[in-house]
């Protein structure tokens, strides 16, 4: 079964649909991962930066936002820490790619764990060209 990790630009699109333009897509990632067909791996500095997506961009009640957070973390997808090995890799590609941290370090997850970065965020991963990424408005059924 193939296994993917996910931006946060990707997961924000499960549960805040207005202005997002590949929703359609991000639906069925969640279906496929909830049919069993695809895995999916998840950093947990995402969870940070949705709580924060949600709360200061979204407008999103504490409340509510902790809802969604708790049904995601409920759902069936791999929770990673933070770690060294993945750090040293995000470091690498932040020279390489002249990218932030945080978009970094999804992109070294996906390369630690052998598989793809499946990215809406077209500043910070529409640039890798190398068969690492694919963009969320290019994503098929696994």
């Amino acid at each position: 079964m193939p296994s993917f990790v996910l931006d946060t630009s990707v997961v924000m699109q499960w549960f805040h649909h207005s202005k997002e333009l590949h929703v359609s897509q991000a639906k069925l990632i969640w279906q496929d991962m909830s049919s069993g067909k695809i895995n999916i791996i998840l950093p947990d500095i995402l969870f940070l930066e949705l709580l924060n997506a949600f709360i200061k961009g979204k407008n999103s009640s504490p409340d509510d936002s902790y809802s969604i957070l708790t049904e995601l973390y409920k759902s069936p997808i791999m929770i990673t820490e933070v770690s060294l090995p993945i750090l040293e890799i995000a470091a690498r590609l932040m020279e390489q790619y002249n990218m932030a941290s945080y978009d970094a370090y999804f992109l070294a997850l996906a390369q630690y764990e052998v598989c793809k970065l499946i990215s809406d965020d077209q500043k910070a991963h529409g640039q890798i060209k190398d068969g690492s990424v694919i963009m969320l408005e290019n994503y098929h059924s696994g």
